[in-house]
């Protein structure tokens, strides 16, 4: 399980923490705690199962949302990720953390140069949030 807590940086490099807030079969949800009830920041991580054998499916999806105070009402910054890993032998560790980082590298402009290979991305890939 990912800590209750997660700490992630801005554009700025300024830390946000994400709260865990709740938790069922499905994911968790955690909220910034320097965000209002009215104005939220919001973190999901869910995961799911679907189709069938030998066609089975797992999902990941990490989604953020970020409630601003618009001009005539609050509007909602939405950004998701979603990571659709086939249940095959063909799949492997490395081909998933590939593609994660070839993502990564695609929203840094190229000058992503980490590894993808890390225990959050793991931790989620066996379905933990």
């Amino acid at each position: 399980m990912l800590s209750s807590d997660l700490t992630l940086k801005t554009a700025a490099g300024a830390d946000v923490v994400y709260r865990l807030v709740s938790q069922d079969t499905t994911g968790t949800r955690r909220i910034d705690v320097a965000s209002t009830l009215a104005l939220p920041g919001l973190l999901s991580i869910k995961h799911s199962v679907s189709g069938k054998i030998p066609n089975v499916v797992d999902r990941h999806l990490i989604q953020l949302n970020k409630t601003l105070a618009g001009t005539l009402s609050p509007v909602v910054l939405n950004a998701n990720f979603t990571l659709t890993v086939p249940r095959d032998v063909a799949v492997t560790a490395v081909s998933i953390h590939d593609i994660v980082s070839n993502m990564l590298d695609l929203l840094t402009d190229g000058t992503y140069t980490g590894t993808a290979t890390t225990p959050t991305l793991d931790a989620i890939l066996r379905g933990e949030s």
